[in-house]
């Protein structure tokens, strides 16, 4: 009987030892700041290339496709199209019931193409803000149930300086293709119906709403890099986000 009992503590030791996972695959282990802090400086390296590539084409293809601001493709219809604020709809109301909507729909489209043209800008200018963040509690971006937690951080430290940061070379996209211009005439054609002068900060909706749509494509893809595997392009993304 009591050889039988020693059998059976071998065989179960054996057992015990031959399942022993060597290769630390399925270990979890105590990540420090800083491989935490390197791999979501390259998520968000990444999102903001993602985001570039959908939103600012820079080819034929891209665009016949349907990639930019203008048109999405997309469920829904045109999610990121920039358009005339809010504190517009007086002169769209006014220039439509005139039959000049087409004034309106030019201009939307003419600035659709000049924010779609930001895209080194918009590149520089994310690439500088993500390398030089610093997160108070990385722990807790990653280990939220969160899936774009990191990308509204990201928001919240720099969407401010953001703003402020690209309203200059966008003016300039927009000076290129003629927006002021285009935009001065349709103030004058409303003025002609309704001489109630408007105050409109043209240039800050079309960056606050240009900034909107680059922030929910890099969500989308900090989403794919927590949830698949395929998307942790570098050594940090899949020693944190795999880990």
């Amino acid at each position: 009987m009591k050889k039988n009992h020693l059998l059976l503590i071998v065989f179960v030791a054996l057992f015990f030892v031959s399942c022993e996972d060597n290769s630390g695959k399925y270990v979890k282990r105590h990540l420090t700041t800083t491989e935490m802090e390197n791999a979501f400086e390259d998520c968000l390296l990444e999102s903001i290339d993602y985001a570039i590539d959908n939103l600012c084409p820079e080819d034929t293809e891209s665009y016949n496709q349907g990639y930019g601001f203008y048109q999405y493709p997309d469920t829904a219809k045109h999610p990121y199209r920039i358009t005339l604020p809010s504190s517009a709809k007086g002169i769209i109301d006014s220039l439509t019931v005139h039959g000049q909507s087409e004034l309106i729909d030019n201009l939307i489209l003419h600035i659709n193409r000049a924010a779609e043209s930001c895209g080194s800008s918009l590149t520089s200018a994310f690439s500088s803000a993500i390398r030089n963040i610093r997160y108070s509690n990385p722990q807790s971006l990653l280990s939220t149930s969160s899936s774009n937690a990191i990308t509204k951080y990201f928001m919240t430290q720099c969407g401010t300086s953001l703003q402020s940061s690209l309203q200059t070379p966008l003016q300039i996209k927009l000076s290129e293709r003629g927006i002021p211009t285009e935009w001065n005439n349709i103030l004058q054609i409303y003025y002609s119906y309704n001489p109630q002068p408007v105050s409109i900060d043209l240039t800050s909706s079309i960056t606050s709403q240009m900034l909107n749509g680059i922030y929910a494509e890099m969500a989308k893809m900090e989403e794919l890099i927590r949830t698949n595997e395929a998307y942790r392009t570098t050594d940090d993304l899949e020693l944190v986000f795999g880990n």
